[in-house]
């Protein structure tokens, strides 16, 4: 009898951890731990790595750092090649064209040293590599986009403490100027930067995955303008909200949502705000690959 409360009593504190670690998602094994220091919660990321104009998804592999590209037309997988290795101690924070040669570059950051780097790419390979500024404590890059609309990607930066978030302006992997930007309400956490409303200015896409509500921050440079809730994401804790791109090449933001679990992707097609379709996206394997990455370096699932 002792021996049976016991293992319930384990499995119960197990469940448990999947769920909470110091208020913050990990449904990773146990071994996998998320930082503490961390408010955000699992993001990916998705951009146009063969330049045929559709978004395609980035994995990475815990166990090897690994990276590799998934070429997709809409939600269908039709290719793939491996990616550059991360060195240890440095993680993946964002994608974006900053040397602006038409190839999305790697935006790494290192969170022992606080120091950040771009590896430029063309399309797999690795070809050129810089440092960039070294962030303050408590501060971590989550987000790329030009908000300043000079043709530059420029960086969104997140303070857990604070739940203050700030634009760094950037030319390339040189800081030109910073700016704070909105407090997140507490329990959401940034998932993506795109233009929902189509006004020319990029918005927060906000999650919050203890009620799976989503939301639009409408964004003018740093100031938001409004806002309006999006579509609520189905099982909380199961199917996350991880990244937003145009899979359906109508100009919109669609939602792409993750099951770490199963490896399991969908795509939720959007207008603006409103939910107007679905379609299943491909699984990600086995074997140490994830879809979501977890800010404050560590990866989930």
């Amino acid at each position: 009898m002792k021996n049976k409360q016991a293992e319930t009593k384990l499995r119960s504190d197990i469940g448990l951890a999947r769920h909470l670690i110091s208020g913050v998602l990990c449904l990773a094994v146990i071994s996998l731990i998320c930082s503490s220091a961390s408010a955000q919660l699992p993001r990916a990321i998705v951009t146009d790595f063969n330049g045929d104009g559709k978004p395609d998804y980035l994995l990475y592999n815990v166990s090897t750092r690994q990276t590799a590209i998934w070429y997709l037309n809409n939600n269908v997988h039709i290719g793939g090649a491996l990616g550059p290795t991360l060195p240890v101690g440095w993680e993946l924070a964002g994608v974006a064209d900053f040397n602006r040669d038409g190839h999305p570059d790697y935006l790494l950051f290192n969170t022992a040293t606080r120091q950040t780097a771009l590896w430029y790419l063309n399309k797999n390979v690795r070809i050129a590599f810089a440092s960039g500024p070294t962030l303050p404590s408590g501060w971590e890059p989550v987000a790329t986009g030009d908000f300043n609309k000079d043709g530059r990607p420029d960086w969104v930066l997140y303070n857990a403490s604070t739940q203050q978030t700030a634009l760094w302006y950037m030319n390339n992997n040189v800081r030109i100027g910073a700016t704070l930007g909105p407090i997140l309400p507490t329990g959401y956490s940034i998932k993506g930067v795109a233009d929902f409303n189509r006004d020319g200015h990029p918005d927060y896409a906000l999650f919050n995955a203890s009620t799976g509500r989503t939301a639009i921050w409408y964004l003018a440079g740093v100031t938001r303008i409004a806002a309006a809730y999006g579509p609520t994401i189905p099982g909380v804790w199961v199917w996350e909200l991880v990244a937003t791109a145009d899979f359906n090449g109508d100009g919109k933001p669609d939602y792409v949502l993750y099951k770490g679990t199963t490896g399991q992707t969908a795509i939720w097609y959007l207008s603006n705000n409103v939910h107007i379709a679905s379609a299943a996206g491909p699984t990600v394997p086995a074997g140490g690959w994830s879809l979501a990455e977890v800010c404050g370096g560590c990866w989930d699932y």
